[in-house]
């Protein structure tokens, strides 16, 4: 049966029948243009997206803390600026020296904040959060209010202070 319909369905037209060949209109090769499909929805030459700066801040908040968390001291340093001011007056390495050995002596930190405040300017944050922090012998809760600058694109702490 279905060889039957076939058969009609494809058969020529007879001159009197008034049916004609439809065929689709074909394009010629040179006049289609194909646009990559994008899963991102975004432009092909489009740079990246911007990473707010809050986003950002953020994002080197927490990069810090999993580098103290780690006992990493190298990268837990390298997000203080080159001129950093320490605090209680001392010198940038007596304070770097006193923070590798408190770092270094401990066999396990563990860094976590509450009631995160961000306050941008600019190149200037300030960050305001309780730090809660363990390690094998001590818990504490502090107030931590940091000074960040944002130089050549990157968050670098600039001051600190515990209360």
């Amino acid at each position: 049966m279905w060889l039957l319909l076939a058969l009609w369905f494809y058969q020529e037209p007879s001159e009197n029948s008034g049916a004609s060949n439809w065929l689709p209109p074909i394009e010629l090769r040179e006049n289609i243009q194909v646009t990559p499909s994008l899963a991102s929805g975004t432009q092909p030459d489009d740079p990246e997206p911007a990473v707010s700066d809050d986003s950002a801040l953020r994002s080197a908040l927490t990069r810090w803390s999993e580098t103290w968390s780690a006992r990493d001291v190298p990268a837990y340093l390298g997000f203080y600026s080159p001129d950093f001011v320490p605090p209680k007056g001392l010198s940038k390495a007596a304070w770097t020296r006193l923070r590798s050995d408190r770092i270094s002596s401990k066999q396990s930190i563990q860094i976590s904040f509450e009631k995160l405040r961000l306050q941008i300017n600019g190149s200037w944050a300030t960050v305001k959060f309780t730090q809660v922090y363990q390690d094998e012998r001590l818990r504490r809760l502090d107030q931590k209010t940091m000074v960040w600058q944002k130089r050549e694109g990157q968050w670098l702490i600039q001051s600190e202070t515990t209360d």
